[in-house]
């Protein structure tokens, strides 16, 4: 097409040299704009010379036409003065998988006890965030004295449950269960399900491995087996989506404190170990030094399991730090504590709470009690060997690891394990 500006200047020129009448001749086109065969443009036929003049005859098709030329769609007024390109396509985004696996259910069984119901509880949340699932926390009550009788002379187990265990059908695809008083359910969970549901065992059950599709003892209980698998410490429920969600309920109370801070996670009395008031001491003398050396904050909690006496002798030597000190009372700060921690520092008789210590990727010092045990001391051995912990030795230094992930591990070997079963390759 001619150039748009030509064209509409040589049409005001011809509207200011037209006179009011029309002449008695058709104005001749110009032999230097030789219009496109087709209409005019839009502004062309818009204009008001253009209206006022007779239309010219149309100049002659050529002779030979284009053949594969189609007809254009006449562009608006816009169109013929500003050419717009058409954006380009948007790229296309893959939509994300859906997962078409069938979601399972899970009971996590125990007998209700803090550190207990934490282990089955933590491997079950941990496979359901690898597959779908809903986990069901079942808490097993006994009437009378049964729950003390050993697994062999509870023949019939489920007649002597408290209604609340709700041990019945119909039967999950996974059975978690920790602690001793599970034990003659999850022996019998098989044949009651009709080997529908897949049984796990937490810890050592001191019973043939065989009676589980799975145990899952701790490393320092020496067990193995074609179906064990042992992990260093216990499955928790540790993860940093819940560290920061603990942390962010106790922000207004512990972003002002200063660093460094130090979690003291204290146990008790146990049948290897204790707590006396010397120790105690002796334990507090060692955390208030460095603390007030380095002018960091205390941040502490006590367990069930922690004798009173040594419990009010710590908390009278270490209050004046700035910090806080759990008595019990209202939200429990523990997750928030190993979210805020620069260092963390643990009583060797826990498990649980080294472990959970360990994967947080911060530095861990086991804390020495009254008493002492092989299997613990093998636990700790492990944890120093993955990087994780050392003694305490009343200094604070820091240092790297890879954060200790074992409930991860054990819920990754448990789902392999079902799909096996379920391929028919077990």
């Amino acid at each position: 097409m001619a150039g748009i500006t030509d064209v509409v200047e040589n049409n005001k020129q011809d509207a200011a040299a037209e006179p009011q009448a029309a002449r008695p001749k058709a104005v001749k086109p110009k032999a230097a704009r030789k219009p496109r065969a087709g209409a005019a443009s839009a502004v062309e036929a818009a204009s008001p010379a253009a209206k006022a003049a007779p239309k010219a005859p149309a100049p002659k098709a050529p002779a030979k036409p284009r053949a594969a030329a189609k007809p254009r769609a006449q562009p608006s007024a816009v169109e013929a003065v500003e050419a717009v390109p058409a954006p380009a396509p948007e790229p296309e985004v893959p939509a994300p998988e859906v997962s078409t696996r069938p979601p399972i259910t899970i009971w996590a069984i125990s007998d209700g006890r803090a550190g207990i119901e934490a282990q089955a509880v933590g491997l079950a949340e941990a496979v359901a965030r690898q597959v779908p699932a809903k986990v069901v926390v079942k808490r097993v009550g006994w009437s009378g004295r049964t729950g003390r009788l050993p697994w062999w002379a509870n023949w019939l187990p489920r007649r002597w449950l408290t209604p609340e265990s709700e041990i019945h059908a119909p039967w999950p695809d996974l059975w978690i269960a920790a602690g001793r008083a599970t034990l003659p359910l999850s022996i019998r969970a098989r044949r009651w399900s009709g080997g529908k549901t897949y049984v796990v065992q937490i810890q050592d059950p001191r019973v043939p491995a065989n009676m589980f599709d799975l145990v899952i003892p701790p490393k320092h209980d020496r067990l193995s087996g074609d179906n064990v698998l042992a992990i260093t410490g216990s499955p928790h429920r540790v993860t940093s989506q819940r560290l920061d969600s603990e942390y962010e309920k106790f922000k207004d109370q512990i972003d002002a404190l200063p660093h460094p801070r130090v979690a003291v996670l204290l146990g008790g009395k146990s049948k290897a170990f204790d707590l006396s008031v010397e120790r105690a001491a002796q334990m507090a003398h060692q955390i208030q030094l460095p603390l007030e050396q380095e002018g960091g904050s205390l941040l502490m909690t006590f367990s069930r399991r922690t004798p009173e006496p040594a419990r009010a002798l710590l908390t009278a030597r270490l209050r004046h730090l700035p910090g806080m000190i759990w008595d019990g009372t209202g939200a429990n700060p523990y997750f928030a504590f190993l979210a805020a921690a620069d260092y963390i520092l643990v009583s060797e008789d826990s498990t649980n709470m080294a472990t959970e210590a360990a994967s947080t990727g911060k530095p861990v010092f086991i804390l020495k009690m009254d008493g002492q045990s092989l299997k613990f001391r093998l636990f700790h051995q492990e944890l120093e060997r993955q990087g994780a912990a050392r003694p305490y030795g009343g200094a604070f230094h820091g240092w790297t690891y890879d954060p200790v992930d074992e409930t991860g591990r054990a819920a990754a070997e448990v789902v392999a394990r079902m799909d096996a079963r379920a391929a028919g390759t077990s």
